[in-house]
């Protein structure tokens, strides 16, 4: 039941917004009473955080796995991570439009996690680039000076990429959403002026 009403929650307040969504509409979505989802979240707010923390969660513990797939070597790693933020915003696209969007309407101390598991998420790419960087994989140059481009705004580019996929993939488009995270791996790879993973 947890997790109907959780599915229900982000598909209203990704189509009509957190401010907008009453309780009222998530219990009849769900086909449940007020106090069925009481029992399980004492607010709307409460019902929102819970959305945003399983999108984190789940996004934090597939990213990891993508490392450890990649093994020791950073373009492998980038690879893994970039192909695994993808789908995650492909098949799970409403959740994770919702988790961008409405985390302002929680409380500050909620929204205060949202944003720091936000920072975790760039800082695993940030490191990952850094690595690639000192083993020589990754070449950051800025064809404007004698400096590399700066790894934030790199990781920045790449986690918006992913991220924004969410924004117009269909499943019923030309491209799967595997195939489209393939094609977003191999454009970090470039991104960064690293050869295919396997070279």
């Amino acid at each position: 039941m947890s997790r109907r009403i959780l599915d229900e929650a982000a598909r209203l307040f990704y189509e009509d917004g957190f401010p907008a969504t009453s309780v009222r509409k998530i219990t009849a979505a769900c086909g449940v009473t007020a106090g069925s989802l009481y029992n399980h979240y004492q607010s709307k707010e409460e019902v929102l955080y819970a959305i945003l923390k399983r999108a984190h969660e789940d996004s934090e513990r597939l990213l990891e796995e993508g490392l450890l797939r990649g093994g020791d070597r950073a373009d492998r790693q980038l690879a893994e991570l970039v192909r695994e933020l993808t789908l995650f915003h492909t098949e799970r696209r409403i959740e994770g439009l919702v988790a961008r969007t409405e985390w302002r309407h929680l409380p500050p101390e909620q929204a205060k996690e949202v944003l720091d598991a936000q920072r975790r998420v760039r800082r695993i790419f940030e490191r990952t680039l850094e690595r690639g960087l000192a083993a020589g994989r990754f070449r950051l140059s800025d064809p404007r000076s004698s400096r590399p481009a700066p790894v934030d705004v790199v990781a920045k580019a790449i986690l918006d990429m992913c991220i924004n996929a969410g924004q117009w993939f269909r499943p019923e488009g030309t491209v799967s959403a595997r195939e489209l995270a393939d094609q977003y791996a191999f454009l970090a790879l470039q991104l960064v002026g690293a050869g295919p993973p396997d070279a």
